[in-house]
């Protein structure tokens, strides 16, 4: 959405507004500037002040000072980058959100938590079976996944802020795919105990179990719409993998994707517009958007091996993982499919992502 101005040539640096030459800047065409400085405190603290211009109106649409230790100088700067991306574009930035995912490193499994470009992970749970599935709840203090650490699929809620570790779903066959209503107050989940893959609806404290859907079909990876009405999942029941959609009450299934071999992976987008997911086409895995008013497809990345891709709490992001020489690694996308990043973070593999909602 921005695009940076070359400032080699300028004479002046300006650290603060009384400082800033508006004619240069307007001869560059310049919209906004950003100035700031950091200053040292004795005790390891510093004083970070910046301050958004306008330059043609020449007025400040924004500023700050914070007075912070070392550890707190990244979370700042993070501030500080949302501060003027909802200043200049009149929605919420990504900077300080945090991303959830499962790296394997030396054979043990971790699922980590970490800042949203991937620094100062912290490790949540490790084991040496398995771990999939990572799931924010919609105030960001809890995350579901599914481990094997029993020998079988068993899904967990944990929480950020204790660390107290409870189970949700420990049925028997498989437990999986857990997926957190918006409001909080249920989990849609993947059980197997009394025939194929089927959807079921759970409090957050394991009680109240109850079927979505009743069906001879393979039915599993869950995920609510924004307004809680509907859950989108994938069903075998065309013959192939392909996305549906339910009313959250229960009744009929409607098919949604038709394009492609198979269709996996739903997610949708904070504004309820558009699903992604990962379609196979021509050999390949790769994301794709679904515009759900016009029916539009949309690739949007390359593949050969795309999976899991998840929605900015912003909607204008995809985080996705992706194989690389059979390593999987995570990266990140615009929706028009123009800006991709990848993630440098120490793993022998990474997988599952899952990006935190905002909190308030």
């Amino acid at each position: 959405l921005f695009r940076l101005l070359e400032t080699v040539g300028l004479v002046s640096r300006p650290s603060e507004i009384s400082q800033i030459k508006y004619a240069e800047w307007v001869a560059l065409q310049a919209q906004a500037v950003a100035v700031g400085k950091v200053e040292i405190l004795p005790g390891n603290r510093y004083i970070v002040s910046f301050q958004l211009v306008d330059v043609h109106k020449q007025t400040q649409l924004a500023g700050m000072q914070y007075n912070v230790t070392a550890t707190q100088l990244r979370g700042t700067a993070h501030k500080i980058a949302d501060m003027i991306y909802q200043k200049l574009t009149g929605e919420s930035g990504l900077f300080s959100s945090r991303i959830a995912y499962v790296a394997k490193l030396n054979g043990r499994y971790a699922l980590r938590v970490a800042d949203v470009d991937g620094e100062n992970g912290v490790t949540m749970v490790s084991s040496k079976e398995p771990i999939i599935s990572p799931t924010w709840s919609p105030d960001g203090s809890r995350v579901a996944y599914v481990s094997f650490e029993k020998k079988k699929p068993i899904i967990y809620i944990q929480s950020l802020v204790t660390g107290q570790r409870t189970v949700l779903a420990n049925f028997k066959g498989n437990n999986s795919s857990p997926s957190w209503a918006p409001d909080g107050s249920r989990l849609a989940i993947v059980l197997t105990y009394n025939a194929n893959s089927q959807i079921y609806l759970i409090d957050p404290d394991g009680s109240n179990l109850k079927p979505l859907i009743q069906s001879t079909y393979i039915d599993t990876e869950p995920v609510w719409s924004p307004d809680g009405r509907f859950i989108y999942f994938t069903s075998d029941r065309g013959g192939r993998p392909q996305i549906y959609k339910v009313s959250s009450t229960g009744g009929e299934p409607q098919r949604v994707s038709f394009e492609g071999n198979q269709n996996l992976n739903p997610n949708v987008s904070p504004d309820a517009k558009m699903l992604s997911y990962v379609t196979q086409d021509e050999g390949r895995f790769r994301v794709v958007l679904h515009d759900l008013q016009t029916g539009q497809i949309t690739k949007i990345t390359d593949g050969p091996f795309d999976e899991a891709p998840k929605f900015s709490p912003n909607g204008h992001v995809i985080l996705y993982a992706h194989k690389i020489n059979g390593s999987g690694e995570l990266s990140t996308v615009s929706i028009d499919g123009m800006v991709r990043q990848s993630f440098n973070i120490n793993a022998d593999d990474i997988r599952e992502p899952a990006w935190a909602p905002f909190v308030k």
